[in-house]
């Protein structure tokens, strides 16, 4: 197929097809590279689940593709002029012969999803113990739908229902003949087969069938078409057809039936994780974990940024956000500022009876800085809790987004403390250290403990517009967070981080595309 040119958003793009319509909702930076797969000849077809192939065009659901093997070398070439990232799977979930890839639309910012199949390994849900030499049958017969290459739809028709048939358990056949809870073939499966046999005979879908007849036996593939289009939820008869099929295909079994009972209980147990709780079920990258913080003044936008980010980059990545801010503190840190409030009432209203100057007062003043002492102590401390829990996340492969991070180790200077530093110092009295100077010592330590993040996203706001945002907020203290803001950005870049710089002035739309832009330029 030839690749032909148009434009979507001012943008040109190469469709894998000889139809000149775009699909509509369709991502420009995912046709282009279906585009540039048809251009350099790599032979390949969107091999199942098609009746939603507009929404995998969009990037709504994965898309499967099936690869010619020996095109591999020109396929890795377009994946990286396309700057598609390969994925992990969980080990729960990774399967022989195929790879993930994730992509980015930069235009829109959304991400779109691969799967890739070399081989067609297929069957029993978790464990696929079976693989169907029919890669070539499938390209060498293709039909193009939505500007992509589809195999034929008698093709499509038997290798569904090879599968159906495969997934049908124990379970199911209980279900079915006590027509109880959900059908055995799920309803999507039927609308699918539904939609791939369209007003089509058995006999003429049976005639299509020859390039696989030697693998999937035509006549098993009819009866159960005529099966299920009759009495979806016959078990008795669909269990028949599968034990039929299973032996029709021993030949090519990856593992006996022994060795697959197996391999399906452990991935079961896997699934579920140690001690019953069920394991992750996201990607990861090749490269490992890493850590992303978020850094501006208040009213920057830092807390939905970091919501939204983790939304978009959870859709396929193990991501967690970590909030590294004072507005979640546990309850060690509220009582010791609930003692903080009450002694600060007290002082007041001893002041106003006896005057500042009285040493009970005076008792009642360091008493008050002592709990606000410890209560920013604590606030350290959780902090610090929380930095350790996103550590731990990095290092087991995930993507943490931080929201706020100290970066005190930068600096010591008063202005840029005010941006999640440390605190306690400024309650230290000139001449006086006594035990608020020893927390003061302590709590300089516990910041300086947390080190760099690999990479940082400066929302830069001007404090005209940051005041706008946040009226309630102090204009003075935003100004002075907006620089220090800025000038930790700076000596961060100098010490090694990754930093990326965005105009947080900018609609929210706007801030969140840069962020994904440059997010993605970054990981």
């Amino acid at each position: 197929m030839s690749a032909q040119p148009v434009a979507i958003d001012g943008q040109p793009v190469a469709i894998a097809s000889s139809e000149s319509t775009v699909p509509r909702g369709a991502l420009p930076a995912l046709l282009s590279f279906l585009g540039d797969l048809a251009d350099t000849q790599v032979r390949h077809c969107a091999w199942k689940s098609n009746d939603h192939l507009l929404a995998a065009l969009a990037g709504e659901t994965d898309l499967d593709l099936l690869v010619d093997q020996g095109d591999r070398r020109r396929f890795d070439a377009a994946v990286s002029r396309h700057d598609l990232r390969r994925l992990l799977s969980p080990p729960a979930d990774a399967h022989p012969a195929m790879d993930h890839y994730l992509g980015l639309d930069r235009g829109s910012g959304r991400l779109f999803h691969l799967h890739v199949h070399f081989q067609l390994v297929l069957g029993e849900r978790y464990i696929k113990n079976h693989r169907l030499p029919l890669e070539r049958e499938l390209l060498d017969h293709t039909r193009p739908l939505h500007g992509v290459p589809v195999p034929a739809a008698d093709l499509e028709l038997a290798v569904l229902a090879v599968r159906a048939l495969l997934k049908y358990r124990v379970r199911d056949v209980v279900k079915d003949v006590l027509q109880i809870r959900s059908p055995g073939i799920p309803s999507e499966t039927l609308a699918e087969l539904q939609w791939l046999r369209g007003d089509r005979d058995l006999p003429a879908i049976r005639a299509g069938l020859d390039p696989v007849g030697t693998v999937v036996p035509a006549a098993i593939v009819g009866s159960f078409l005529e099966v299920v289009r009759k009495e979806p939820r016959a078990g008795v008869r669909l269990w028949l057809l599968r034990t039929r099929l299973r032996r029709a295909l021993r030949d090519h079994r990856r593992h006996n039936r022994v060795r697959a009972g197996a391999a399906y209980a452990h991935a079961l147990w896997r699934r579920r994780g140690p001690l019953g709780r069920r394991d992750s079920r996201g990607m990861t990258q090749p490269s490992g974990g890493t850590t992303v913080a978020l850094v501006g003044a208040d009213g920057s936008g830092k807390s939905t940024v970091a919501t939204d980010v983790a939304r978009w980059l959870g859709w396929k990545l193990e991501t967690r956000v970590h909030y590294l801010g004072s507005k979640a503190p546990s309850p060690l840190t509220d009582w010791f500022y609930l003692g903080f409030r009450a002694l600060r009432r007290s002082h007041r209203t001893a002041s106003g009876r006896v005057g500042e100057h009285s040493p009970a007062v005076r008792s009642l003043a360091a008493l008050r800085d002592l709990a606000l002492a410890l209560h920013h102590v604590s606030v350290g401390w959780d902090r610090r809790r929380h930095h350790a829990s996103g550590r731990r996340d990095a290092d087991a492969g995930r993507i943490v987004v931080f929201d706020r991070y100290p970066l005190a180790g930068l600096s010591d200077r008063p202005e840029h403390r005010l941006l999640d530093g440390p605190q306690v110092a400024d309650l230290v009295r000139p001449r006086s250290r006594g035990l608020t100077g020893t927390l003061a010592v302590f709590e300089d330590r516990i910041y300086h403990r947390f080190g760099l993040p690999d990479h940082l996203v400066l929302l830069d706001v001007d404090p005209f517009v940051a005041v706008r945002r946040k009226p309630d907020h102090r204009s003075d203290v935003i100004r002075t967070k907006a620089g220090a803001a800025a000038q930790l950005a700076g000596l961060a870049e100098a010490a090694g981080v990754h930093v990326t710089r965005i105009d947080a002035n900018q609609t929210l739309e706007r801030v969140l595309l840069d962020v994904k832009i440059g997010l993605w330029d970054a990981l």
